[in-house]
């Protein structure tokens, strides 16, 4: 058993201590708002906005995108909470709330928080309740008439409703989903700056905690949807454990309720262990990756990344905690086809949940 092994667990023991603390005090405390300077955007919805189940929810990872590509944001909002990976806690998420309840508050937070970029996901509680479901595309209609009108300069991404398990759920929400692009279709026509974001097709029931909620890998894949609108660019994801393009060599794959897809790639600790991706590229050139990798060495770890046989580039990921997921980002070079990533043993210790690619782009306004 490698050294590694043993480290682990004694680096890990602060986290869950914390986690008991504050499971005592409660939910997290109410702060200021945090300020980072930039681009200001307002996550705003219900409890998955929050992060039920998953204190952060999509922020978490959504954060990690902007940070891995040198973004400077402001995230905003009235409400507060998410781990230490988050470097901004601030939101406009609220449990239990269905559209009717957001709308009649929406106003007010936009003209408070004044948001460049809002992120909406709502409506999951006008299913859950039964509240009207027919009426609810009328009741989003309405609700970003009020938002574009307090923020008429603001761009406002709106994305259609994740899976439900139950099947009566997912009946209404799938109605519902099939009346928000001309929702946001017709408001656009009027001038207004609203952008129609396909997250039902980002996860499946699979990604559930408990048949509404995502669990944390369902949270992830949530974020690249949203990342992929704000840099209007596909956001592929690749599995460490799929064996259809995805192999590990002296390493494993353990389960991970954290993971995106429910396992990583984890003990990448000797010299011939790696992961390794065969990536169908369409075409030759230059791409963006986001590896979704954890390290709790306390101290910055990484990979050797080899693309197509190489020379190797050096990967290092800071040290969060195991299974409290950071992306890295890294530009490279793809030839059209397959292409052949490894991911070797580098300085200490780091496990890898999956890797992105995008296209690589120019800046968009609203991050």
């Amino acid at each position: 058993m490698p050294l590694r092994t043993r480290v682990r667990h004694l680096v890990a023991l602060p986290a869950v201590l914390a986690c008991a603390v504050a499971a005592l005090l409660g939910s997290a405390p109410t702060a200021g708002a945090e300020s980072n300077g930039g681009v200001r955007v307002m996550p705003l919805g219900d409890s998955i906005t929050d992060g039920f189940n998953v204190p952060g929810g999509y922020r978490a990872d959504l954060w990690q995108y902007l940070t891995a590509d040198g973004h400077r944001d402001d995230f905003v909002g009235s409400q507060y909470n998410g781990p230490a990976r988050l470097g901004d806690h601030d939101h406009e998420g609220h449990s239990g709330w269905r559209i009717d309840q957001i709308d009649a508050n929406a106003a007010g937070w936009v003209r408070s928080a004044a948001p460049r970029t809002v992120l909406l996901h709502i409506g999951t509680n006008d299913m859950v309740q039964n509240h009207d479901p027919a009426g609810a595309p009328a009741r989003l209609s309405a609700l970003l008439d009020h938002i574009t009108t307090a923020a008429p300069n603001a761009d406002v991404f709106v994305s259609d409703l994740i899976p439900l398990a139950d099947p009566v759920l997912e009946a209404r929400a799938q109605q519902f989903n099939a009346a928000v692009p001309g929702v946001v279709s017709a408001l656009a026509s009027r001038g207004r700056h609203v952008h129609f974001v396909s997250m039902h097709s980002a996860l499946t029931t699979a990604d559930l905690a408990d048949g509404v909620h995502p669990t944390g890998g369902g949270y992830s894949k949530m974020a690249a949807r949203w990342y992929s609108a704000l840099v209007s660019s596909p956001v592929t994801r690749w599995e460490a454990e799929n064996p259809a393009y995805a192999v590990v060599n002296h390493a494993d794959l353990p389960a991970s309720a954290t993971a995106s897809g429910g396992r990583k790639a984890g003990h990448i600790d000797y010299a011939d262990s790696y992961l390794q991706y065969t990536i169908n590229a369409p075409y030759t050139g230059g791409y963006r990756m986001y590896v979704r990798a954890g390290n709790g060495m306390g101290t910055p770890c990484g990979h050797q990344l080899t693309v197509n046989g190489a020379p190797a580039t050096t990967l290092t990921h800071p040290s969060l905690g195991w299974d409290e997921w950071t992306m890295t980002g890294v530009d490279v070079q793809l030839r059209q086809g397959a292409n052949t990533l490894r991911f070797a043993k580098g300085a200490c210790y780091a496990e890898i949940d999956a890797i992105d690619f995008a296209t690589l782009g120019a800046p968009a306004p609203w991050i």
